[in-house]
């Protein structure tokens, strides 16, 4: 509940309460209106019976990955029921899910199946700024259910549909002009709850100076404890609201003792706090028990969960002592920060940490953070904050460039810029540096040779050698690189047709890849993996493999990654080896689809996918459209020196082609319907017994067609027969 001395504000809680039918609540007014206050009482009051969620925003949720997981652990935290946002979490676990299309559908569905009411709460969205987060959030709303009420507190009002959510009713809006004190609010405060005996019209002159501003009235509140002559200090206030809290915050750390005061000073500089957060920071002890004293004073300082263990100061008083920190200690603050991100990153709050280093201006120490811990970012979808840091690291210049830039060249092969990843990995091979990198990698020429093998950008052979090195180097399976290692070896060597070898080093990846943490590795492996397998003629399994890399993107909600198309560019690869040719050419064509659309890619398995889906069409009888695709995989082997089997195995598939001449001469009668339909299925590798229960008639009338068919044909096999239709273009 409420603490006595805080002021409960009944009617705007009320306009909440009504309001809970309604799909959002905005609650939006500038610094130091309460909102944040406001809420927090409202879940104080209704927590017992309505779980609340509550989200409290800054920069970094832009990125979309950290946003909504943010939004369903927080939803985790209230909702009972097991598992829920399981596979939500686990969709975001890979740079590039599709957020809008797949994962926040799943979300607002598993919400809709909740039998019970509940409050999201999105505190400070001021902070979103980027188009695509706020679409995700207007997607959201768009599609929320009835049992969910969605608040937004923000200084301004949010990038979203607010004019179509107003006029359809589904919107709660409490604004500068609700929140601004009332006579009768002011009137509480001053008196019952602070005690200072302000007569109607001294009230009345406060209220009118800082225009109901809570904020003000409240610091003026604290600043009358202390004075005699309370009427002269409410006629002598002037000016806008920044004079006013620049005067009033003056008298309040005035009226301090020095521990307090030094203690507010110096943990100014963290957005939000903890008890050995603020040890590490201040040199003290005993930070908890202060922070729990500030609060009761209510001394602007806001718990931000049920247990007391992590605070913030109100955003207006936080800039009031950093303002007065760096007025009166400015040779502190960067020695302050650096114990924060010190202390943050012990503790595994990595943002935070890089956060704090940039605002002390220690660039060197940023450029460490990132290489010490991105790896751990990219492989659960948080690439835009990795992206975030380096842009800002842009142009600083730090003795950790070579990591940096090496980071660098792995955030941009993974996008599919390919020349930028060059330039970057030959500024890390130029630049001097010794030793193990921070994310544990053993040195810098090992960390280029695995970007360089993983991505194939050299040629075939060059990809080998560098994979080669890489594992030369990097020996050890307790290296967080060592499945990376395994995979890029077990890769370049399919491409250069060592298929023996590269199952060896492909299932060794395998076993080193846990599905938790490295998916995307593990789907990669299984990929490479089949299409290894097809190679030797093991189709079934081959097909297996490729069904359960499939399997693993399905249920992470992957299909749209770039990088995951390599599965279904193996499955079609193998259900053309199988004469499955429909499918075969819906799966090579999805994921084509994808990889044209960065060219920057890694080129060999677009190789792969083009001449599987040359042989599909070639097969199916599609001679004008096989003929395009052969050409475009040409045009990009071209592009290669050494293109490993591809361009033999191109100029194989071509003679092939060419030397498959269409049939003429007039079949011996006209095949019937049912006849095709049994030639189709024929293509496959289903028995009489299976091809009679798909068309749901009797084997012995599957007999009889089959010899129908061969006889009109002129054949007397069932291959035969099948190879002479796809002659004919009939399948």
């Amino acid at each position: 509940m409420p603490r006595p001395d805080q002021l409960v504000r009944r009617e705007l809680l009320e306009l909440l309460r009504n309001a809970i039918e309604c799909k959002v609540s905005v609650v939006s007014a500038p610094t130091g209106y309460g909102k944040t206050t406001l809420l927090a009482h409202w879940r104080q009051v209704e927590e017992a019976e309505l779980p609340f969620a509550w989200v409290s925003l800054d920069e970094q949720d832009n990125d979309l990955v950290r946003l909504w997981r943010h939004i369903v652990e927080a939803l985790r935290q209230v909702v009972p029921e097991e598992d829920f946002g399981a596979d939500v979490l686990a969709g975001m676990s890979v740079a590039g899910q599709d957020f809008v299309g797949i994962t926040l559908p799943t979300l607002i569905n598993e919400l809709a199946e909740l039998p019970h009411r509940v409050v999201l709460v999105l505190d400070d969205y001021q902070f979103i700024t980027e188009e695509d987060a706020h679409e995700s959030v207007a997607f959201f709303v768009e599609h929320l259910s009835e049992n969910v009420h969605l608040v937004i507190s923000s200084r301004s009002d949010p990038s979203l549909p607010l004019g179509r959510l107003r006029a359809m009713g589904e919107m709660n809006e409490i604004r500068t002009e609700q929140l601004a004190f009332t006579e009768e609010e002011t009137d509480c405060l001053l008196n019952e709850k602070m005690g200072l005996d302000i007569g109607p019209d001294d009230r009345s002159l406060l209220l009118e100076r800082t225009e109901g501003w809570p904020a003000g009235i409240y610091l003026a509140s604290l600043s009358l404890q202390n004075k005699e002559d309370k009427h002269a200090f409410i006629e002598s206030f002037r000016g806008s609201n920044r004079y006013i809290v620049g005067l009033l915050g003056e008298e309040v750390l005035a009226g301090l003792t020095e521990e307090v005061r030094q203690f507010l000073l110096e943990t100014s500089i963290l957005r939000t706090m903890t008890g050995p957060l603020c040890d590490a920071v201040t040199g003290e002890e005993d930070s908890a028990r202060l922070l729990r004293e500030l609060v009761r004073s209510n001394l602007f300082v806001i718990s931000l969960d049920e247990h007391g263990e992590w605070y913030r100061y109100h955003h207006l008083f936080s800039e009031l002592l950093l303002y007065e920190l760096r007025s009166s200690r400015p040779d502190l603050v960067p020695t302050l920060r650096r114990r924060a991100s010190a202390w943050l990153e012990g503790a595994g709050y990595f943002e935070g940490a890089v956060r704090q280093a940039f605002e002390a201006a220690d660039f060197e120490r940023v450029g460490l953070l990132i290489a010490r811990h991105w790896y751990g970012y990219v492989t659960t979808g948080q690439m835009v904050t990795v992206q975030g840091w380096l842009e800002s690291l842009s142009g600083e210049r730090t003795t950790y460039d070579a990591p940096v830039a090496l980071v660098r060249a792995w955030v941009c092969a993974l996008v599919g810029q390919r020349e930028r990843s060059e330039r970057f990995l030959a500024l890390a091979e130029r630049t001097p540096y010794e030793g193990p990198l921070p994310d544990g990698t053993v040195s810098i020429e090992a960390g280029v040779e695995i970007v360089r093998a993983s991505f194939g950008y050299g040629g075939v052979r060059s990809g080998v050698e560098a994979a080669r090195r890489a594992a030369a180097l990097e020996s050890g399976s307790s290296s967080p690189q060592a499945g990376l290692v395994r995979f890029a070896l077990g890769a370049e060597l399919y491409l250069s047709g060592d298929t023996s070898r590269a199952r060896k080093a492909l299932e060794e990846a395998l076993e080193l890849a846990p599905e938790a943490t490295q998916p995307l590795l593990r789907i990669l492996a299984r990929s490479f993996l089949s299409l290894v397998v097809a190679e030797d003629g093991h189709l079934k399994e081959a097909e297996s493999l490729a069904r359960e890399a499939s399997a693993l993107i399905d249920r992470l909600r992957l299909s749209t990654l770039p990088q995951a198309t390599v599965a279904p560019i193996a499955l079609g690869s193998v259900l053309a080896k199988r004469g499955k040719l429909e499918e075969a050419e819906r799966e090579l064509e999805g994921a084509l689809s994808v990889r044209r659309e960065l060219p920057g890619l890694s080129p060999w398995p677009t190789i792969v996918g083009l001449l599987a889906l040359a042989s599909a069409r070639e097969q199916r009888g599609d001679r004008a459209r096989s003929r395009a695709v052969f050409a475009e995989a040409r045009t990009m082997l071209e592009g290669y020196s050494d293109a490993g089997m591809f361009l033999e195995l191109l100029e194989r598939q071509e003679r092939k082609f060419r030397a498959r001449k269409p049939r003429e001469g007039q079949l011996d009668g006209e095949l019937t319907e049912r006849e095709l339909d049994v030639l189709r299925l024929l293509v496959g590798d289903l028995s009489t017994r299976q091809i009679a229960q798909s068309l749901y008639v009797a084997p012995s009338t599957v007999r009889t067609q089959i010899k129908s068919i061969y006889r009109k044909l002129g054949v007397s096999s069932r291959r035969a027969a099948v190879e002479e239709a796809r002659a004919r273009g009939l399948v």
